[in-house]
């Protein structure tokens, strides 16, 4: 007979009691429901989402065919996301069901960047004899310029960000390279797993490619990541001296604590261990001895921006300002008061995404305006007073 593979696996009754009552898997200190009306436990999640995408998918399809672009690409754009949901809600964690949503996904995500109003093109990033997918959001007259390569959450997949309907970077003069790292989406489909240095090991490739492109800026290529993919961000830094900048939000800098693994909803550990490919829970937990920065965030000496949640139950405020003590060359950090983990549509930025924030921080280090001794650390109030 088949046991729990974690200790606290034995607390999922608890987990879908909390989520039948607030309508949210994760981050339960925030306000309004993440999951759709019928969903009163995990293995009901991916079912209505799925149901939703498949929706916005038939009318985006209708729209297409009657030539409303506009509309269309809208709508292929909530499909891919509804069934990227989806696939990260299947139960069991890996399962067929699961790439079938994540093809989905593509498929819409496909469709939607044909339609879009710049070039992104897909791209193969070879590693270790296999090959990491990756999308390469080109400016529309492919000039050559700076390039961002981008690591999304551990729960999240290359076809989320950027959005080609509103691309932070792209109004900058900015490529994006976006990719499916060790353990995400294709990637894992492709049987590729995480470990605490392979993300670095794909961004050295990622850089090695991009080297390779005409449209790209070789002395200007960024790294940028959102959640775990801060710390992944953070380590390739570490690691490539060719990387001309570092910029994040919604922070996993790690330094003593893993929180995400200890303290937080056991569904993190559940993801997790599966990205890694491991059901021995003590084994799993040593491996997690390495994901730290201590040792790492010294080596980073290009210009580094920061954000964070004052209340991040992710990643506790003093590991953030540990790591960025640590850095060795210009820094910045914003620290927004009283926000948790999803930093995205901030009350002290009057509701705009945050990255467009970020966007603004890496053109200016692009054109040499952050200077080498550098250092700030910003304390951003609900009013949005620290900001500027």
């Amino acid at each position: 007979m088949k046991r729990a593979e974690r200790q606290r696996d034995g607390q999922q009754w608890i987990y879908d009691y909390i989520l039948k009552t607030t309508g949210r898997p994760v981050h339960h200190e925030m306000d309004g429901r993440m999951m759709p009306g019928p969903v009163r436990s995990i293995r009901m999640a991916s079912k209505h989402l799925a149901r939703g995408a498949e929706n916005a998918e038939r009318l985006a399809r209708a729209a297409e065919a009657r030539g409303e672009r506009h509309t269309a690409r809208r709508l292929y754009r909530v499909a891919s996301e509804r069934f990227r949901e989806a696939q990260h809600f299947t139960i069991p964690i890996i399962c067929p069901r699961r790439w079938e949503l994540l093809a989905r996904a593509r498929e819409c995500a496909a469709r939607l960047h044909a339609l879009s109003d710049y070039p992104i093109e897909r791209v193969e990033i070879p590693f270790e004899g296999k090959s990491i997918p990756a999308l390469l959001h080109l400016l529309p007259d492919r000039r050559r310029a700076p390039v961002m390569i981008f690591y999304p959450g551990m729960d999240n997949t290359k076809e989320n960000y950027p959005n080609p309907l509103d691309n932070e970077f792209a109004e900058r003069g900015i490529h994006v390279l976006t990719i499916d790292g060790p353990g995400q989406g294709e990637a894992l489909e492709r049987g590729i797993l995480v470990t605490p240095d392979n993300h670095a090991a794909v961004a050295r490739k990622a850089v090695d490619f991009l080297l390779t492109r005409p449209e790209v800026d070789g002395g200007r290529i960024g790294i940028s990541g959102r959640s775990f993919g801060t710390f992944w961000s953070m380590r390739a830094a570490a690691e490539d001296p060719r990387l001309a900048l570092v910029a994040g939000s919604v922070a996993c800098y790690y330094w003593d604590r893993l929180t995400i693994f200890d303290e937080a909803p056991i569904r993190f550990k559940q993801v997790f261990m599966a990205m890694a490919g491991m059901e021995d829970e003590a084994a799993f937990d040593r491996t997690c001895e390495a994901y730290t920065l201590k040792g790492h965030a010294g080596r980073v000496r290009c210009p580094v921006l920061m954000a964070a949640g004052e209340f991040d139950p992710l990643n506790p405020i003093e590991d953030v300002e540990a790591v960025f003590e640590a850095l060795a060359g210009p820094k910045e950090m914003w620290i927004f008061e009283d926000e948790f983990h999803p930093i995205n549509h901030l009350e002290a930025l009057a509701g705009v995404w945050t990255f467009q924030f970020v966007a603004d921080w890496v053109r200016r280090a692009f054109d040499g305006k952050i200077p080498p001794g550098h250092k700030r650390k910003a304390y951003i109030r609900k009013s949005g007073e620290g900001m500027y």
